[in-house]
């Protein structure tokens, strides 16, 4: 039992590990550095956005490999694609050619991706059998730990009197350290079922067609203020840690969101609980209507922090359900949806915030959009012309 209860941990480790440089680090390390890069190198929001929607056009990439790609050896491609995205992360700090930029975020996208995906479907295979199916959602938790520990090495640095481009590659040597419980503890002889239903033929049902939507909204949505909002700190406040302060709030309140998220699971229906994490999202975002003040702000990345990672972790899980066939397709179309938002996010917002040289337009399209899909969780079959 001892035994049995090491190998989970060091599994759950490794998870965490993998998804804390995928998403953590590999997406979201470059919202604490945007305002640095941006006054050092006097590029427009609309640039920024440009280079960040590259990020995840790689991470639309990432995402479709494995419907058309079948490899079962998940242990290689999520150590390969870990330290893609340390090596890409790394060689941002070492040019300031902005194609170069683009390049390097598109393909810290793809490894992002393959890294996030094959993540999942590994920790969903290893625990399938397990009567605690916590344990298969515990490595989202390495999105808000890969926030709060990115955040607060930028923020050293920079305290340090380094630039922008010494925060990227201090944050590479972190990446490399966490690629060491991967190779240690991924298992080398993994045989993973692909979880096949009922046959080799995939089946849409319309609620995994609105949940799909319904993602892709939320990727439009969450993904402006999580481009945007320490550059929009850095502008309202004139205080340049609140850049940083803000945005490990948003990761402190991330790494106990899945699993908050799934404790209010046993109490309501699954597409009620993703309307509300969304829902939670929708309101953070609402709170930065109300201008710069600081509470309202806090509020605004608490719930943002809140709602974000439960609700990317429990979306997965209820469009696996809802979907017929390989658990990797489910997982790559709905992370295809997200992705298509997360390139149309950034470089609507940017050009926005040009544009007006402000952010309201910005939240509002965030706003709207994360509505949209908080309703778009609701089981259709909870509609009369749905119910057979």
């Amino acid at each position: 039992m001892k035994k049995s209860l090491n190998s989970d941990l060091k599994i759950i480790f490794a998870g965490i590990c993998s998804t804390l440089i995928a998403i953590g680090l590999g997406r979201f390390i470059y919202t604490p550095i945007l305002p640095n890069m941006q006054n050092a190198l006097n590029l427009s929001s609309t640039m920024m956005g440009i280079i960040s929607s590259y990020n995840y056009l790689g991470y639309l990439v990432g995402s479709i490999i494995p419907i058309i790609w079948k490899y079962s050896n998940h242990r290689n491609i999520i150590i390969f694609s870990s330290v893609i995205s340390v090596i890409t992360i790394f060689l941002m700090g070492i040019t300031t050619d902005i194609k170069l930029f683009i390049l390097l975020r598109f393909l810290c996208g793809v490894s992002s991706a393959l890294g996030f995906i094959f993540t999942i479907s590994f920790m969903f295979n290893f625990f399938k059998d397990s009567t605690n199916k916590t344990l298969q959602l515990y490595h989202f938790c390495g999105i808000g730990l890969g926030i709060v520990i990115g955040t607060i090495a930028v923020w050293i640095v920079s305290s340090l009197s380094f630039f922008w481009n010494h925060q990227w590659i201090f944050i590479s040597f972190i990446g490399i350290l966490l690629c060491i419980p991967l190779v240690l503890f991924i298992p080398k002889q993994l045989v993973v079922n692909n979880e096949i239903k009922t046959s080799n033929i995939s089946k849409f049902k319309a609620s995994f067609l609105t949940i799909s939507f319904g993602y892709f909204f939320f990727g439009i949505g969450y993904i402006i203020f999580g481009t945007f909002i320490s550059a929009m700190a850095r502008d309202q406040f004139y205080i340049p840690s609140y850049q940083y302060f803000f945005w490990v709030i948003v990761g402190f309140f991330a790494i106990p969101s899945v699993l908050f998220w799934d404790w209010i699971s046993k109490k309501i229906s699954i597409d009620y609980l993703l309307f509300f994490s969304c829902f939670t999202v929708t309101l953070g975002v609402s709170f930065l209507f109300f201008g710069n003040k600081l509470n309202f702000f806090f509020i605004s990345c608490l719930l943002y922090g809140l709602g974000v990672p439960g609700s990317v972790a429990l979306i997965l899980v209820e469009g696996k359900k809802r979907f017929i066939g390989n658990i990797n397709i489910s997982v790559a179309i709905m992370t295809s949806a997200f992705s298509i938002g997360q390139i149309l996010g950034p470089y609507i917002s940017g050009i926005l915030i040009d544009i007006e040289n402000d952010y309201k337009s910005s939240i509002i399209l965030a706003f709207v959009c994360l509505i949209l899909s908080s309703f778009l969780m609701i089981d259709p079959k909870r509609l009369r012309i749905f119910k057979s």
